[in-house]
């Protein structure tokens, strides 16, 4: 069955695709299609008509990421999948960006972007491209656009914060880690010192968290306060602030529950969730900003994806460690600090790791880093072999593992203190020479879910 290869550039309302067969050349018809229904039934029967003309085809279609524009297109061709033997791939535009720097070309337009996406697909495709998950796009939807709101809440959090010594410095003590609720309540109510002041204490305490003493303490403190703005308008400002945090507040925590709600069945989130720290909303934040764990090779490349794999960089004798890289997704390292130090506490795993890193003298925030590369290695390990965390796991693989004086690194092997190396490099091959632990980094493609055993059935 010959394949044809069809490469889309996606604009704002329509799609140039060009279609390119197994020798590299391009196919007519090609051209713009609107994102509308006549421009869908034009493409379906223009798949119809080439698998008639041609014969028995087989389509690897690839669109680029640009933003939710691909989407329809997308549904479109998966929707083909059920006449037509059609692969169909969310592309990284930078992978493409970076293929086609290889051929120097100079002029940019939409078909010519079609048609290298097309190529890329037909030499330059990378293994670890795998299928988007389509039943995935309505909680993920969902999770970016409670990303975003937590984002735009705390910067009014802040905007709030900002202003508080000017209007209420008496409440700045209670808001050194946070916004508390009870603290909102009273700003919706009185928004500036002057109004606290005038307080009824019958009325504050009615605030939740507002006990008689505290009430008391309030309303003496707010009628000696310094506070320099005290006007309407300031007022205003203030219980907008403070109603807008209220309501961004409980809608947040309605959509997040209902998210939970329908992830939690999901077999990844219910391993995520067994690994002590990571509760179901990072599991289900893990889930959606990873995707598939298959993606990744390996656990470095999941770690990398997260922009928490070290810089090391290394010439001849030189080599000088320039800490995390920082080029993965945020989303995941803010996803993982809280947890990360709910796991120290509780996971026995990570809390012997940061211990025996503090007693390497390693400074306590590189030490809660490591641990957030640490759990996303316990993350993907897990998932891989679709098992639930086991603390006790290294200690049962030690105990059936072949002692570690017959374990010989093969570079050793190959590498002899008789080379004219300077002293740097003769110590880094003693070291090598010695006998190892047998760690090796084992690489993954896609599609494989279950770890590898030997005849024996223990792991490798």
């Amino acid at each position: 069955m010959k394949t044809i290869f069809v490469g889309g550039d996606v604009s704002k309302g329509y799609v140039d695709f060009e279609f390119v067969n197994e020798a590299g050349s391009c196919l007519e018809p090609g051209g713009r299609f609107d994102d509308t229904p006549q421009g869908h039934r034009i493409m379906q029967e223009l798949i119809a008509q080439m698998s008639r003309k041609h014969g028995p085809l087989s389509f690897v279609v690839g669109l680029e990421s640009s933003g939710g524009l691909e989407r329809n297109w997308l549904k479109l061709f998966r929707d083909l999948r059920n006449s037509f033997p059609i692969e169909v791939l969310l592309l990284n535009p930078l992978a493409v960006k970076k293929y086609l720097e290889r051929d120097l070309h100079r002029n940019v337009n939409d078909r010519i972007s079609a048609r290298g996406i097309a190529q890329y697909l037909r030499v330059a495709r990378r293994p670890q491209e795998v299928e988007f998950e389509p039943q995935m796009e309505g909680p993920r939807t969902l999770y970016r656009c409670l990303s975003n709101a937590i984002g735009r809440r705390a910067e009014i959090q802040c905007e709030l914060q900002s202003l508080l010594p000017r209007v209420q410095p008496n409440l700045v003590q209670f808001c050194r880690d946070g916004l508390p609720e009870w603290v909102l309540h009273v700003l919706i109510s009185y928004p500036v010192a002057s109004s606290l002041a005038r307080a009824r204490k019958a009325k504050l305490i009615q605030i939740p968290y507002v006990t008689a003493e505290r009430a008391d303490a309030l309303i003496a403190q707010a009628a000696e306060s310094v506070a320099s703005q005290c006007d309407q308008q300031t007022a205003n400002t203030i219980r907008f602030l403070a109603e807008e945090i209220t309501r961004n507040n409980e809608i947040i925590q309605r959509l997040k529950a209902d998210l939970c709600e329908s992830m939690k069945t999901d077999q990844a989130v219910q391993i995520m969730d067994s690994i002590p720290g990571i509760g179901l909303w990072t599991a289900v934040c893990l889930r959606l900003e990873f995707g598939n764990f298959e993606r990744f090779y390996s656990a470095d490349a999941a770690v990398a994806f997260a922009g928490l794999d070290p810089r090391v960089h290394q010439s001849g004798d030189s080599e000088h460690h320039l800490g995390i890289s920082h080029r993965g997704r945020k989303q995941i390292r803010a996803a993982l600090y809280m947890p990360t130090l709910a796991a120290i506490r509780t996971n026995p795993v990570i809390r012997d790791f940061y211990v025996r890193l503090l007693a390497a003298g390693k400074p306590e925030l590189v030490c809660i880093v490591a641990c957030m590369r640490k759990l996303i290695l316990l993350a993907y390990a897990c998932c891989i072999t679709e098992k639930t965390f086991d603390p006790d796991y290294a200690k049962k693989k030690l105990s059936n593992s072949q002692p570690k004086s017959s374990i010989v690194s093969s570079k050793s092997k190959q590498l002899s203190l008789k080379a004219p190396v300077s002293r740097r490099e003769a110590k880094k091959r003693k070291a090598a020479a010695l006998p190892q632990n047998g760690y090796h980094s084992f690489k993954r493609g896609p599609g494989a879910a279950s770890i590898n055993s030997n005849p024996n059935g223990q792991t490798r």
